[in-house]
């Protein structure tokens, strides 16, 4: 449904600047599709879908649903904690916890986010330690090691410094002196060091 114009809009300076980007767009538009430079407007028409593929996907979404709640049902009283710690806001809302009676239920629900954080981060074996005290028992996995042994990094001497520069130096020398002790009159076929002014 188109909008209705009123009166009170022609003398409005912004009608008048959308009147004319209005135009613009009308000209300019047709022209930018013909060279590539606009997508043109979609002609997909509408995908034919059956009712029995419709019937299906139900079927389907009522199998994992149910799928679902057979796993938490099997799942542990902690597992189940940590799970709907982990769990956002919605989640939350929708979880099943049959697994747990009605007290551990209903300490559950009255968490705080920061507690709710706390046991998400926490081990299920914490997890299950405090649904049975009742209190936030934070208890966190210990984190793998990055490296298996220390690596110990040798400081070099003086004389390893000074090695390492005689061994550049010799090495950029030997270069040099490949190409400077060449017979007299016979050219250099590949040359590496070009000097900066040819005499």
């Amino acid at each position: 449904m188109k909008k209705k114009r009123s009166f009170w809009n022609w003398p409005n300076p912004l009608a008048w600047i959308e009147g004319f980007f209005q135009i613009l767009a009308a000209v300019f538009a047709p022209i930018l599709r013909l060279l590539g430079m606009l997508n043109p407007p979609s002609a997909q028409g509408f995908e034919n879908i059956q009712r029995a593929k419709v019937e299906d996907a139900q079927k389907l979404a009522v199998e994992n649903e149910a799928a679902v709640d057979e796993l938490i049902k099997q799942m542990l009283p902690g597992e189940v904690v940590r799970a709907y710690a982990k769990a956002d806001a919605t989640g939350r809302a929708s979880m099943d916890l049959s697994a747990l009676d009605d007290a551990q239920q209903d300490w559950l629900m009255r968490l705080s986010d920061e507690d709710l954080d706390k046991l998400g981060m926490s081990t299920t074996g914490a997890c299950a330690r405090s649904l049975e005290a009742r209190e936030v028992r934070p208890g966190y996995p210990k984190a793998a090691a990055e490296t298996e042994t220390a690596e110990i990094y040798m400081i070099p001497t003086q004389e390893d410094i000074e090695e390492v520069k005689r061994q550049q130096i010799a090495a950029l020398f030997r270069q040099v002196q490949r190409e400077l002790f060449l017979a007299p009159g016979v050219p250099n076929l590949n040359p590496k060091h070009v000097p900066a002014t040819l005499h």
